[in-house]
């Protein structure tokens, strides 16, 4: 299902301006492969290290967008 949902939205790029598919198609790379590196193992508790991982992860993503919203008015 989620395979789908990256086609269709993979599309949208095609018929609307102002989106990057070599962007979408970098963050799937590197989702894939960060996802294979760190694996799932749904019964195994979450360590203090991925919990710090995750919590630097979220910091950088709004500090991303906050860069782009600044980009954007200035």
């Amino acid at each position: 299902q989620l395979l789908g949902w990256a086609v269709i939205l993979f599309l949208f790029g095609f018929l609307m301006s102002g989106i990057n598919n070599y962007a979408h198609g970098g963050g799937f790379v590197g989702g894939y492969l960060t996802a294979r590196a760190f694996g799932y193992l749904e019964l195994r508790r979450e360590t203090p290290f991925i919990k710090k991982l995750a919590a630097i992860t979220l910091i950088l993503t709004a500090l991303s967008f906050v860069f782009v919203v600044i980009s954007a008015i200035s």
